[in-house]
């Protein structure tokens, strides 16, 4: 059982602080704890450093990697970069969309797994790539990328 978000914040301001510098660290506690940002996390940080909600919300939005919708167990990162895209990136996306039935930023009825674009995972040397909660997977082809993803828990 995940913890409550309001905890979270709190163990996240006792660690790093209420000011604004923090905002990152602890929009990464919050995200990493729950897979995403919930309202009631961002209205608590933006209370407790003495900001607008919006502007918590503002760098949740900007960062790929923060969510403020509530994601599957396993995170699937499809680089969308040119170079990804040049190498065969569509057909890779296609290929997971078929097969897991969601399309990008969806999760899975069971919420096993959820797919997501991404601008630039510094792997274009590697291209395509995408990241699988956090490791890369590069010189994707569809078949291998849907063989990852098929075998998560």
């Amino acid at each position: 059982m995940s913890r409550d978000p309001l905890e979270i914040v709190e163990a996240g301001f006792s660690e790093f602080g209420n000011h604004r510098e923090s905002i990152m660290q602890i929009l990464t506690l919050v995200n990493d704890e729950l897979s995403f940002v919930p309202a009631e996390a961002i209205e608590a940080i933006a209370e407790g450093m003495k900001i607008s909600s919006a502007e918590v919300y503002s760098v949740v939005s900007f960062y790929s990697f923060f969510s403020s919708r509530p994601r599957g167990r396993n995170i699937v990162r499809l680089c969308s970069t040119i170079s990804c895209a040049m190498a065969g990136q569509g057909e890779i996306l296609g290929a997971l969309t078929e097969e897991f039935g969601i399309g990008p930023f969806e999760t899975t009825q069971d919420h096993r797994i959820t797919i997501e674009t991404t601008p630039c995972i510094g792997l274009c040397d590697q291209a395509p790539a995408m990241l699988v909660n956090g490791e890369p997977c590069t010189q994707l082809t569809p078949e291998k990328a849907c063989e990852i993803v098929r075998n998560l828990n």
